[in-house]
């Protein structure tokens, strides 16, 4: 049975105060190693004309193909250790590549828009990557001994603590350190439902882009554009001074994976900031109250 006072706050809007700034838009898309849908991405990348575009399990020839992309995001880093591919509209002051291990840990890109400065970080929370079988993924040395595991079922049960790990430690520790707006954006095979996403949400001092846009489903092996048969796990963390404008997902691309586009402001003032600091304590206690109110009904229901 679904339950509801977990899903419906995530529809009920937020309140918001004007921040000035230029607004950024973001496009995350988890493009599946296999997929081969390569110009229906660019040609939905160049209609949305995004700020930054960052591509997830980006293999070969993923990353050639995407240098078409230069036209309109003259920007770029590519980081094939971790299968990932960033373009960028604005320079980029400063990048940062943090590997946990073999295919494992996340980008940080440090720049400028509209006079305010702010980091992005793209990161991918997926261990059948990094502790995958060694003959497909690399040499079996990389990925330890997998009798120091027990049976093939331990073994899965360690690769998903590790992500756990990677969640709460190495993403949401972290972030906690920055000490400038943040946004991130990345696959972290979790929903919001999980303790882990919960926790990297109180380690990192993030919060949800999605919140008011409703639960946006992005992944499925059946269809992902069918939200009864997909689940949320592409996700778009920001800062409480980062304003939200919008938050929704593209059509499929031939993912499994549908792409994610946020829109946000970032506040470059003192004021901007106080007055997002106050519409997100005031969103944080309508969330609650709505959780209260939809308890009392299911209540008496």
């Amino acid at each position: 049975m679904i339950n509801l006072t977990e899903i419906i706050p995530w529809y009920i809007p937020k309140l918001s105060f004007g921040a000035s700034g230029e607004p950024m838009r973001l496009f995350l898309f988890n493009v599946l190693f296999s997929n081969t849908q390569y110009a229906d991405a660019i040609a939905l990348v160049k209609e949305e004309k995004p700020t930054i575009a960052a591509f997830l399990e980006a293999k070969d020839p993923w990353p050639k193909q995407l240098e078409d992309l230069r036209e309109v995001l003259p920007y770029s880093i590519s980081i094939p250790e971790l299968q990932m591919e960033v373009y960028s509209r604005l320079p980029l002051q400063e990048s940062e590549i943090l590997e946990y291990g073999k295919f494992r840990g996340l980008v940080k890109l440090d720049l400028r828009i509209a006079g305010a400065d702010a980091s992005v970080i793209v990161t991918h929370a997926y261990p059948k990557f990094y502790f995958g079988k060694p003959e497909y993924f690399g040499k079996q040395e990389d990925f330890g001994n997998q009798e120091d595991f027990g049976n093939q079922e331990d073994l899965e049960k360690q690769r998903w603590q590790w992500r756990n790990q990677d969640l709460e430690e190495e993403i949401g520790d972290y972030i906690r350190k920055i000490e400038k707006p943040v946004v991130l954006i990345g696959d972290l095979n979790v929903t919001m439902w999980s303790p882990y996403y919960k926790s990297l949400i109180e380690r990192s001092g993030l919060r949800d882009a999605r919140a008011g846009f409703g639960v946006l489903p992005t992944l499925s092996k059946f269809s992902p554009a069918n939200p009864w048969l997909a689940i949320p796990v592409d996700h778009c963390l920001v800062s409480r001074d980062v304003k939200v404008i919008k938050m929704r997902t593209g059509p499929d691309l031939g993912s499994d994976h549908l792409p994610v586009i946020t829109d946000i402001l970032i506040p470059v003032s003192a004021i901007s900031y106080q007055l997002s600091a106050i519409s997100y304590q005031l969103s944080a206690i309508s969330y609650q109250l709505s959780a209260i109110s939809f308890r009392v009904i299911s209540f008496w229901i």
